[in-house]
């Protein structure tokens, strides 16, 4: 779990944990992780991937949030992104992808209290975001199943 530092002075990717526990960014943060495990807990073989990303979406706005919508989970395998490319954070009506059993899929969740777009600086790794605020992501590496999925990364304790 990565809560990146204020948007607006540069968003620190999966690099270091930027925790300040104001009741702000603590709501942010367990509702990013409550997003998380309900998304990841919907994914089965034959799922439309953009009803995942519905599901983000509303799950995020119904709590008073935005999704970033340009940075997504993906697909992984013998490098780290391939198919699915894109697993977006919201419903994209072109993607009619589904998901398919025996795959391998990192499911990113960017939870925004203010932007909907991280543009990236001149340093080609930071990103800021269009409106400034918090953004919470959690991540997690699942196989897809005909069933409940089967979390790889369930070790790395972000849901704890």
């Amino acid at each position: 779990m990565y809560l990146l530092n204020q948007m607006a002075s540069g968003l620190t990717m999966a690099v270091r944990l930027y925790w300040d526990k104001t009741y702000t960014t603590v709501k942010l943060v367990d509702t990013s992780k409550r997003i998380s495990q309900k998304a990841i807990n919907n994914i089965k073989g034959g799922v439309r991937i953009a009803e995942i990303g519905r599901l983000i979406e509303t799950e995020a706005k119904r709590s008073g949030y935005k999704v970033i919508k340009n940075l997504t989970g993906h697909g992984v395998g013998r490098s780290l992104h391939e198919e699915p490319h894109y697993i977006a954070n919201y419903f994209d009506r072109f993607n009619l992808g589904r998901f398919k059993k025996n795959t391998v899929v990192a499911v990113e969740t960017f939870i925004s209290t203010k932007s909907t777009i991280a543009n990236t600086t001149g340093d080609g790794w930071t990103s800021i975001g269009n409106n400034g605020g918090y953004v919470a992501q959690h991540e997690h590496t699942i196989v897809v199943t005909d069933g409940k999925p089967i979390i790889l990364t369930e070790m790395n304790g972000i849901w704890n």
